[in-house]
Formats: C-alpha cells, sequence, structure tokens
C-alpha cells in the first residue's frame, strides 16, 4: 500500500525545478489516478488516443468527473478524443459518451479511420506539458511525465496525424427528435 501512496503523492507534488515529475505506472488503478491528476493539472487542451476508451480507465468516475470538470474550467478548454474503435462503446453503457454529447462544443470524439497502426498503446496529452502514456493496454504499464514538452510534442504529433483522416462516428451521436 506504501507504492500506491508514494505514486499519489508524488503525482500531486507537482513538478520541481529539481527535477521532472516522472511516475511509471502498473494497473489499470494507478493509469487511472494519472489521468485524473493530468485533467485536474490541465488549463487549455487535452488530447486522449485511445483504442477503444477502455472501461478500466476512462469509465470510472472520478476521470469522467475530472474531464466533466476540464471542459468546464474555461471557454477556451478542449478535449479531443480520437479512437480506433467504436463498438465497446455501443455495446455497454459508458459514462464518457454521455458527456461528450452533452458538451459536444469543448469535446470533440472522433473515430480514426482505417488506422495502419493497430497498436496496444494509448495516450493522453495536455497543454504542451503534460503526457501519460501507456505502453501496453492489456497490462496497464505506463508513465506519466508532469513536464516533458519533447515527448509531449512527439505524441501531439502522432495525436494530428491521425486526426487528419479521423471523422465523427455517426453510430456515436445522440438523436434528438
Amino acid at each position: 500500500m506504501t507504492g500506491t501512496a508514494d505514486r499519489r503523492n508524488r503525482l500531486q507534488a507537482g513538478v520541481t525545478d529539481t527535477e521532472p515529475s516522472v511516475v511509471d505506472l502498473d494497473g489499470s488503478a494507478a493509469c487511472a489516478e494519472a489521468l485524473t491528476v493530468l485533467l485536474t493539472r490541465s488549463r487549455r487542451r487535452v488530447r486522449i488516443y485511445s483504442q477503444h476508451l477502455a472501461r478500466a480507465i476512462y469509465h470510472q468516475e472520478d476521470c469522467v468527473d475530472a474531464l466533466s470538470q476540464f471542459a468546464r474550467r474555461s471557454r477556451y478548454a478542449r478535449v479531443e478524443i480520437l479512437i480506433a474503435d467504436s463498438d465497446p462503446l455501443l455495446r455497454q453503457p459508458h459514462r464518457l459518451l454521455p458527456l461528450t454529447q452533452r458538451l459536444n462544443s469543448r469535446i470533440s470524439l472522433h473515430k480514426i479511420q482505417n488506422s495502419s497502426e493497430p497498436g496496444n498503446w494509448e495516450f493522453a496529452i495536455a497543454d504542451d506539458r503534460q503526457s501519460l502514456l501507456i505502453a501496453d493496454a492489456n497490462k496497464w504499464i505506463g508513465q506519466y511525465r508532469g513536464d516533458d514538452p519533447v515527448r509531449n510534442r512527439k505524441l501531439q504529433d502522432v495525436f494530428e496525424q491521425n486526426w487528419l483522416n479521423a471523422r465523427p462516428d455517426p453510430s456515436l451521436r445522440q438523436f434528438v427528435l
């Protein structure tokens, strides 16, 4: 239990001048906690690249609440979400889906078209500094960095390249009569 408390303290401590905030993550709970911290510290833009918005992380109440608070915090706040597969979102109710429909002017959810990169990794980036990289989404092994503009820029490039070919998924839209 000490490892979880230490990880939480390091995540909440923020970035110091002497060392960058780097936290190794192991398990879906640690990844969800890191995503919540990333969302809490973000100011203007968050980008999430995910295979299918796995319930182990993105369906957690804390994560959805943090995303909702971020999107409502400022009129300049924007969230862009890229997914490779929308079928898991449609099979079971997902807490994130109604939020994206309610806040569609602040949260954009697009599906990658013809993905040539079906990898098993995911990431979230915020404000050109913070990043959460999940290198193995099956085992939920990853790393959170609170201040790493170089890695953030590389992940931004991957995101932007895929965003160009992504489109809103018609099956995820809410129809109002």
